[in-house]
């Protein structure tokens, strides 16, 4: 069977995930230690970065967009891509584009307040994990808290920055979904998928595999309570409740 290297609440392994769930592939999602990851993940691939899908006959495949095209190269049932070549090209763009303006810049608005809840984010990071890989992250997270902030979060101005890349970014979506259900063509896509898994940090929907539970903090909270209503965020709970 297959193996998923993730991070449990990850929005770039979600995306990963939901496309093996997507084409029915059976498959292991193994939590990996962050930090500790980096020797792991290194081991297989070029990058250190998750997710990285492991196949059975061996060969890695890293990031969640290279993980997709491997999907449907091989398993031809569902495919994610579309058919046509403009289509596909508009695919490549909206992906390319929203894992940064969504993606990224979420993530650096959620980690800018929400590492000052270390319980939280061990929930987040260590999810479904067994006891041992728990215990190494209690050791390693002092030093990992510290390091996600200088590597995601950066300054106050990058977090400000970020805000209004994404404000910007939902806009853009919402214009693009004002007359159709699908961000490209006439039915689901990976365009699609990949931007509802980009705000699946925002919406929370249920059909997501993680349990979040109440976020502890209160700017996180109005992050998200400002965006509850957006016609973007109730676009994405419903193709979550309809492809997850």
């Amino acid at each position: 069977m297959p193996k998923l290297l993730i991070f449990p609440h990850s929005h770039f392994c979600e995306k990963a995930r939901w496309a093996l769930d997507y084409k029915g592939i059976g498959h292991d999602a193994v939590a990996i230690v962050p930090g500790l990851h980096l020797m792991t993940v290194r081991k297989i691939a070029a990058e250190s970065s998750v997710p990285v899908l492991v196949n059975d006959d061996g060969t890695v495949i890293q990031g969640s967009s290279a993980i997709i095209d491997q999907l449907d190269a091989n398993y031809p049932d569902r495919q994610l891509s579309p058919a046509t070549e403009e289509e596909r090209q508009a695919c490549a763009a909206i992906e390319k584009t929203m894992d940064v303006q969504l993606g990224v810049n979420i993530r650096r608005i959620l980690y800018s307040s929400l590492l000052d809840y270390p319980a939280f984010i061990r929930k987040c990071f260590t999810h479904s994990m067994p006891s041992h890989k728990k215990l190494a992250y209690r050791f390693l997270a002092p030093k990992l808290h510290k390091a996600i902030y200088q590597i995601y979060v950066i300054s106050p101005e990058k977090v400000a920055k970020a805000h209004h890349e994404f404000e910007i970014a939902m806009d853009i979506m919402a214009k693009r979904i004002e007359q159709k259900p699908y961000l490209v063509g006439d039915k689901f896509s990976r365009a699609d998928l990949s931007v509802a898994a980009m705000l699946s940090l925002l919406t929370q929907p249920p059909e997501h595999p993680f349990p979040w539970g109440d976020i502890p903090d209160p700017e996180a909270q109005a992050f998200c309570e400002r965006y509850r209503e957006h016609s973007v965020s109730l676009w994405v709970n419903e193709i979550y409740r309809q492809y997850r």
